[in-house]
């Protein structure tokens, strides 16, 4: 399933991108279940976005509360039973022992448009697990598309090669991890302002480290879906189209890299 191609472009940038991975079957049965959540909120009717009377949010508001449509939602765990999603996060992960219990079940993300053009955001750049002592990945997270989401559309945004940074400093934890970044020239320019004077999306920045970073896009097809070593800085995006962004995540952590944080929580 996972060619040398595919394994040696997520060790090197820490994302790959599988196009058609979900069946187009559990995509819509998904999509369904989570326009059903919009319905009380007056947002959708009968499977179908209802925007029309509705005034567009400013970034970063999403347009509603994420515990008004909450993540328990059978048809989207379902997507992590497909048969390509738990063998190619196994096999990208060297067929390691996973923990079940750190992160029990997908998460819904839905923005909707916000945004009259589109820019590149300067805050809200994270990791969500810590800097392991071993400085080894600690898993991967699966961003599934379950609608089109075109450039400018709300993609989640990732930056290429920023899983390798800080790996040979010990413990970090996930709130430290951006904090020490922000301290990098590169990246000090990047979340600040003005953003401009660099294209973020072609131009591969180096750093004081021997690495190159950029951004990328989460764009594609429903059905498509990007794994990403949960080490790689990212960031939710404006959306600036006149559709919802529509995605579903999941992050597939190794067992030991759950022990170690575990011991850190109880400091």
């Amino acid at each position: 399933m996972l060619s040398q191609d595919q394994r040696a472009e997520f060790y090197a940038s820490g994302l790959l991108k599988v196009k058609s991975l979900l069946s187009e079957k559990a995509i819509e049965h998904a999509r369904t279940a989570i326009l059903q959540r919009f319905e009380p909120l007056g947002l959708s009717l009968g499977g179908k976005w209802q925007l029309e009377n509705v005034s567009p949010t400013g970034w970063p508001d999403k347009g509603y509360k994420a515990k008004e449509i909450g993540n328990k939602v059978e048809e989207v765990e379902r997507l992590l039973d497909e048969p390509g999603v738990k063998p190619m996060a196994n096999a990208l992960l060297d067929d390691a022992e996973l923990d079940h219990e750190f992160f029990k079940r997908p998460q819904i993300l839905v923005t909707l448009p916000n945004a009259g053009e589109w820019f590149m955001p300067n805050n809200g750049w994270h990791v969500d697990v810590p800097r392991l002592s071993t400085g080894a990945c600690p898993g991967v997270q699966i961003f599934i598309l379950l609608s089109e989401i075109k450039p400018g559309g709300g993609g989640t945004l990732a930056i290429s090669g920023s899983h390798q940074l800080l790996n040979n400093e010990g413990f970090i934890r996930s709130r430290d991890v951006t904090k020490r970044l922000r301290a990098e020239p590169l990246f000090q320019a990047f979340m600040s302002e003005p953003r401009h004077t660099i294209d973020w999306f072609e131009v591969q920045a180096p750093t004081t480290e021997p690495v190159e970073v950029k951004v990328v896009e989460l764009t594609g097809a429903p059905g498509d879906a990007y794994f990403i070593d949960l080490r790689t800085l990212h960031s939710g995006a404006p959306n600036m189209s006149h559709k919802p962004r529509m995605m579903a995540t999941h992050r597939f952590l190794r067992a030991d890299a759950a022990k170690e944080m575990a011991v850190i929580r109880t400091e």
